[in-house]
């Protein structure tokens, strides 16, 4: 049994594209909001820098381009699969979903970076990006929340320290290919290199609200540890093309 469900546009999209163009494209350039003057109070809150997510009304997909099954990108390659677990925009209730920074407020115009809706396209609703709500499921676990017990928040505490540790293993995996791409010691040591690392994560630390000091004193060691790794390799690589 279908349901008629009637929804008010709280504003419309202005864009320099009016036809079907690659999403990347579009989100390359900016576009606005153009706010309906009533909905205008609802906007208190929202500030240049902030990423939205922005429901819209895909507006001019026709009914009949719209199936139930297709091959996603509409590449024959690609296997065929049902509608929800695409990201096509012919969709049976043709809504749009798309994360957006904006650029500027003035009035009622929302300047944003990151849009992938054609001209004209109403707006259904904008909601600020929330990581805890917003990420995946995985990642969401990562995500600071308010706990109930000192329990909760140790596992918690223990599940980011998993995904640190593999993510440095993951780092590891890169500080070894780069070493291919060096022949002396004095490639691996790159102090040029070295101090910019480390003003980066000083940098890093502080607009994570962290101290930068500590901070630092832990990539040294990290970095210091993996150029003696380096280090090694080169000297297992000259003794093996030294035996043969």
């Amino acid at each position: 049994m279908s349901t008629l469900i009637t929804l008010t546009p709280i504003a419309f999209v202005k864009s320099r594209f009016d036809q079907n163009t690659p999403a990347e494209e579009m989100r390359s350039h900016p576009s606005q909001l153009v706010i309906e003057p009533e909905f205008l109070p609802g906007l208190m809150g929202l500030e240049p820098g902030k990423d939205i997510l922005i429901l819209f009304f895909l507006h001019r997909i026709k009914p009949e381009d719209i199936y139930l099954q297709l091959h996603p990108h509409h590449n024959p390659d690609n296997p065929i699969t049902g509608v929800f677990n695409t990201r096509t925009q012919f969709r049976p209730n043709r809504v749009g979903a798309t994360v957006a920074r904006i650029e500027r407020i003035e009035e009622n115009l929302i300047t944003v970076q990151g849009l992938d809706a054609q001209d004209g396209a109403p707006v259904l609703d904008i909601k600020p990006v929330t990581p805890y709500f917003d990420a995946d499921s995985r990642s969401q676990r990562f995500e600071v929340r308010s706990v109930a017990s000192l329990q909760e928040a140790r596992d918690s505490i223990d599940i980011i320290d998993a995904e640190i540790i593999r993510l440095l293993s993951n780092r590891a995996g890169y500080v070894r290919q780069v070493v291919n791409f060096k022949k002396q010691p004095e490639d691996v040591y790159a102090p040029t290199r070295y101090a910019e690392v480390m003003r980066e994560r000083r940098r890093l630390a502080e607009a994570a609200g962290l101290n930068p000091d500590v901070i630092e004193q832990m990539y040294k060691l990290l970095v210091n540890n993996f150029i003696e790794e380096e280090l090694e390799i080169l000297r297992q690589r000259k003794i093996g093309s030294c035996q043969t």
